[in-house]
């Protein structure tokens, strides 16, 4: 009875006396049949009250909750679906969508625990977080939560995933700094970070190699001039990374870098070349079998090609389009580009509504024609191909390039750059990877690294894959792990080994590794997208807990602004943590960015998170070094 009268009250418009008495009798009742209440967490960080049937589905309101139990009784229990036919395997026959036959589209995605679905749709989504699983069509509406205990015909199996995945912080897109002290509500996201990852760990090579077990601890070490050469010092590897010199020198603990200064070597030489293992391995060995294992490990991941970028056509796997804006990571009701499979919110592009006829998003415009069509053919090279800049990553059509003057009747070989603005850029940068600049503070340095695929000699490309590892465990330390629901994978690993894709968002090709070192341990680390003379981005920054409040993220970010300043680097954004926003905007001298600031860079896909506000600085050009 008290749910009738709920029910009718909230049917007159939910006001006058006694609404607070028979809100307060409808979830006894509803309590009493075996329903539970619980908070939810959205992906903002806010709370949510939902209702729990005894059956598993979850209620966002008590109108709706009350109105399934009228509707079904027993606390809301649907009917059982019919069983699904199955084939002679087995296997449920599942009918495939029909593709939309407008041009323009619009894509359903997550927002806020809910889903948008088709307008005509016989089965709709569950409210649980995961990826888009209604086709596209050319209108949507929003599914009611009295919909809900639709989510029971799906199997169990992929229900269980689904929920586990929305159970898990680091399942959203949600960039969320770690504590020191091991926040209770992110026990579950801790757990999924190796122990290398700890604030007690050391971030150096040898702990690297330590953890992945190619050294083992209390191993001895010894520095050789040559490879039969006698020991000059001796040591032994500690648990963290460290070497402990037996010579009797009461140094302590050391370094790489310093352990091998400690042993009379010179600055110029590799230290990891003139450290041998008690077997006879040289550190170099070891870090080229740590790449080798790794390589195997991420064989089936997209990795940067040295040749030069030519656009495809879309398969059919990415005509479904992407789950999320492009620009602000929500999601929502959005336009999907007829030339890729990004999507947007109508706001995040500066349009009020859908655009008649084709629609290109910014990226995919010809930077001298602004127009997005184009030749698909694989193997052809003619004057619609488009073809991206190495350095600023936009499209340029062939003969919009020819038409400017320049000779280019093939599709080249190695990196192709548009201006010589954008070849001066990635020269220096280049040129600056694997060195390390002093600071303005003794025994600091700033380093520049990147994952390579040129060809190079082996025992380089390892010394860089090592500390690429050192400075993945840093971002660890600093960050909740951040799983990537349309790729499954972990999003600090794939900026850092610049993973690519077919959506623009997830293309992390550009990406370079920042970082503060005192003799080869990585304190600081950034990671660095230089788009051309216009705009840098710098999405992921952090420092050790053990050495903050020192000054070194400032001591970062100055290097890195001066370094952008001789390239001739306009602008420098971030998107900022809600706990840190005020101390970029007032230690760092960064500005929230305003939607006409967004709009002016809109042709670069610059990475952000949920929850997070975008910020910029503009940089002082200064003059290049001779």
């Amino acid at each position: 009875m008290a749910i009738e009268k709920y029910i009718g009250f909230m049917s007159r418009g939910g006001r006058g006396p006694g609404g607070d008495e028979l809100r307060r009798k409808a979830k006894e009742r509803l309590l009493s049949s075996g329903c539970t209440f619980h908070m939810k967490r959205k992906y903002d960080g806010r709370q949510e009250l939902r209702y729990m049937a005894p059956h598993g589905a979850s209620y966002i309101s008590l109108i709706v909750a009350c109105k399934k139990y009228q509707q079904f009784g027993s606390a809301g229990r649907p009917p059982r679906p019919r069983p699904k036919s199955r084939n002679r395997s087995g296997k449920a026959a599942a009918a495939s969508p029909a593709k939309s036959s407008g041009k323009k589209r619009s894509r359903a995605a997550v927002n806020g625990g809910r889903k948008e679905a088709d307008a005509g749709s016989d089965e709709e989504c569950s409210t649980a977080a995961g990826p888009p699983c209604a086709p596209r069509t050319k209108k949507r509406r929003r599914v009611s939560a009295l919909y809900a205990g639709d989510a029971l015909k799906k199997s169990a199996a992929a229900k269980k995933k689904k929920a586990s995945a929305s159970a898990s912080p680091a399942a959203s897109r949600v960039l969320l700094p770690r504590p020191k002290d091991g926040d209770k509500t992110q026990v579950a996201a801790a757990a999924l970070v190796p122990s290398s990852c700890q604030p007690s760990r050391a971030r150096t090579i040898l702990a690297v190699l330590v953890e992945k077990n190619i050294v083992r601890p209390t191993a001895k070490l010894s520095y050789r001039r040559t490879t039969r050469g006698p020991a000059v010092k001796q040591g032994t590897v500690t648990g963290d990374g460290y070497i402990r010199c037996l010579c009797g020198c009461g140094g302590g603990a050391f370094t790489v870098a310093e352990f091998a200064a400690h042993a009379g070597g010179k600055a110029t030489e590799r230290a990891s070349a003139h450290l041998f293992v008690g077997d006879r391995r040289s550190l170099s060995q070891c870090l080229v079998q740590l790449m080798r294992a790794d390589v195997r490990k991420n064989r089936g991941s997209p990795t940067p090609s040295p040749g030069a970028r030519v656009k495809r056509k879309c398969t059919a796997e990415q005509e479904d389009g992407d789950g999320v804006c492009s620009v602000c990571a929500d999601g929502g009701e959005m336009l999907l580009c007829d030339c890729c499979p990004s999507v947007f919110h109508h706001g995040c592009v500066g349009l009020d509504a859908t655009p008649q006829g084709e629609w290109f998003c910014p990226p995919c415009r010809c930077a001298i024609c602004d127009s997005g069509e184009f030749e698909p053919a694989p193997d052809e090279f003619t004057d619609k191909t488009v073809i991206c800049c190495d350095q600023c990553e936009r499209e340029y059509h062939v003969n919009c390039i020819r038409s400017r003057g320049d000779q280019l009747e093939c599709c080249p070989q190695g990196p192709w750059l548009c201006s010589q603005k954008c070849s001066n850029i990635f020269q220096r940068l280049q040129g600056l990877v694997g060195r390390s600049i002093p600071t303005s503070v003794d025994g600091l340095s700033f380093t520049l690294f990147r994952s390579s695929k040129l060809p190079e000699e082996e025992a380089m490309a390892a010394e860089e894959h090592g500390k690429l590892r050192m400075a993945f465990d840093v971002l660890h330390e600093c960050f909740v792990t951040l799983i990537e629901p349309q790729t499954q994978s972990d999003l600090s690993h794939d900026i850092v080994f610049n993973r690519e894709s077919w959506l623009r968002r997830l293309n992390f090709r550009g990406f370079y590794v920042v970082g503060i070192e005192k003799d080869g341990e990585l304190i600081t680390v950034g990671t660095l997208r230089v788009y051309g003379d216009k705009v840098a981005e710098l999405p992921l920054v952090g420092t050790r807990f053990a050495h903050r409040r020192q000054g070194m993220c400032h001591l970062l970010t100055n290097n890195l602004e001066k370094l952008l300043g001789e390239l001739g680097v306009e602008r420098l954004v971030l998107p900022a943590v809600p706990e840190l926003l005020q101390t970029w905007t007032e230690s760092f001298g960064f500005q929230v960015m305003s939607q006409s600031d967004k709009l002016e860079i809109a042709e670069h896909t610059i990475l952000c998170f949920q929850g997070t506000t975008m910020c910029h600085k503009f940089i002082n050009k200064a003059a290049a070094p001779q």
